[in-house]
């Protein structure tokens, strides 16, 4: 059976503008998305592709690790919104239900003009300010995940959705950094911080879930 590695380097020709195109399309969902199931699936994706351009800058096995370590926190956010769901009740009335279709789909409409206005930006800044010792492509995903990380964290105000724009920020920052310094120990530093991010999400979330129960309990 193929390792991560092995999986890794077979597919490493999709290291370059596709990955950078899969980092845009995941990013810009979790910006214009409220749906948890979407939003998980979006960073999972977008680990992935993260995963694939540090591997032309760091060695296999290490991107294959900060993969791993991204993908548990994939799973932390997935039984955190589980929880979550079984415990919220739906709407109860239709009409309520239908203007809260309406209100998000105007969100939704300003979340993506504003997700396609800062891609434009990360773009022109991708052009006009190079990264130093990082190549062109790496550079536009660099700006991508801070600029729409930055977004994210701007339009949201549930816990989860702060989270995903934090660690979506964290991820262009690490792509990044990793070009500069190659250091096993701070490798492990980021993915701890990234690790304590998401557990501080989901802590918080749990949070409004307990409230919750205690509001629907007879």
């Amino acid at each position: 059976m193929p390792t991560l590695v092995d999986i890794l380097e077979r597919i490493s020709f999709l290291a370059a503008m596709p990955a950078v195109a899969g980092i845009f399309f995941s990013a810009g969902l979790l910006v214009v998305s409220r749906d948890w199931r979407l939003n998980v699936t979006a960073l999972t994706v977008q680990y992935f592709f993260v995963v694939l351009l540090m591997t032309r800058l760091i060695a296999l096995e290490v991107a294959a690790v900060k993969g791993l370590t991204g993908w548990m926190i994939c799973m932390v956010f997935y039984l955190t919104e589980r929880r979550a769901s079984i415990v919220e009740q739906p709407a109860a009335a239709e009409g309520a239900a239908l203007g809260r279709r309406w209100v998000m789909s105007a969100r939704a409409s300003f979340c993506l003009l504003a997700m396609l206005l800062v891609s434009v930006a990360a773009y022109t800044a991708a052009l006009r300010i190079p990264l130093p010792e990082v190549p062109a492509d790496i550079t536009l995903a660099c700006y991508l995940l801070a600029g729409l990380g930055l977004l994210l964290i701007g339009l949201s105000e549930a816990p989860m959705q702060v989270g995903f724009g934090l660690l979506t920020f964290l991820s262009g920052f690490d792509l990044f950094y990793v070009a500069l310094e190659q250091s096993l120990a701070v490798a492990a530093l980021l993915g701890a911080v990234s690790f304590l991010i998401a557990l501080a999400a989901a802590y918080l979330r749990a949070a409004e879930i307990v409230i919750a129960e205690g509001g629907n309990a007879p």
